[in-house]
């Protein structure tokens, strides 16, 4: 399984990133918006997208999510439709994020959102989360080698759809480091995808098996309770509440 690495030149924290990558790679600079570009096709078996991250409290970040939209397509692309995911791949990646945490970066999933729509796995991978950190070479360095090691690792893990409370699913995120855990895709309770239509997706949009559903359980409400269950038994999906 070889990726196809993909950048912007006009994104600060893509191309730091970019610049650490040695080897015998094969990379694509799209030139455009890293959240607007039309994907191009590849023989690769995936795609890694290396991107900034922005939040207004500007709290250094490395991240790592798939892309796609859980209702409406405000960010780009295709409305209710996710993307392929390669769960244990991203777990490798961001477990090798840690040696931020000692610079007091957060190291954190996040939940599908944004496009482009791409036909293939992928996975966004992002340094944040304002022009301080975009330009930190060091920083850039750490997730350039994370991205590295990963694509010579064959691990697998067992996979879980992972649903919590915000953007940055915080409990799924220390689950999945402390027992090794991936995620095909991560859904917030504020997000528009508490249906069939996007639960389905979430388990089989993914380039390995999913074993069932992860839940937050202090995160989501009664009501997202009840159908959480409630879909679980319409489909004979597991469901665990951690």
């Amino acid at each position: 399984m070889k990726p196809l690495i993909l950048y912007s030149s006009q994104n600060i924290a893509s191309l730091n990133i970019a610049r650490q990558i040695e080897g015998n790679i094969d990379m694509v600079d799209v030139r455009d918006s890293i959240i607007g570009f039309q994907p191009p096709e590849t023989n690769r078996d995936y795609y890694i997208v290396l991107s900034s991250h922005s939040s207004k409290s500007g709290i250094p970040s490395a991240t790592v999510h798939v892309p796609g939209n859980w209702g409406k397509a405000e960010l780009g692309r295709l409305a209710s439709r996710l993307c392929i995911s390669y769960p244990s791949k991203m777990l490798e990646i961001i477990s090798r994020y840690e040696p931020l945490r000692y610079r007091g970066f957060e190291i954190t999933y996040e939940v599908d959102h944004h496009g482009p729509f791409f036909g293939k796995p992928v996975m966004f991978v992002e340094l944040g989360s304002d022009e301080r950190y975009w330009n930190d070479s060091e920083a850039a360095k750490v997730i350039a080698r994370a991205v590295l090691d990963s694509i010579d690792s064959s691990n697998e893990y067992d996979v879980y759809f992972g649903i919590d409370g915000t953007h940055y699913v915080p409990k799924l995120t220390r689950y999945s480091l402390e027992n090794r855990v991936a995620y095909s895709h991560l859904l917030a309770r504020y997000q528009d995808g508490f249906r069939d239509e996007m639960f389905k997706q979430a388990l089989e949009l993914s380039i390995e098996r999913v074993d069932g559903i992860l839940v937050a359980k202090k995160a989501v409400d009664k009501y997202q309770k009840d159908y959480i269950r409630g879909f679980a038994e319409r489909y004979g999906v597991e469901v665990k509440f951690i």
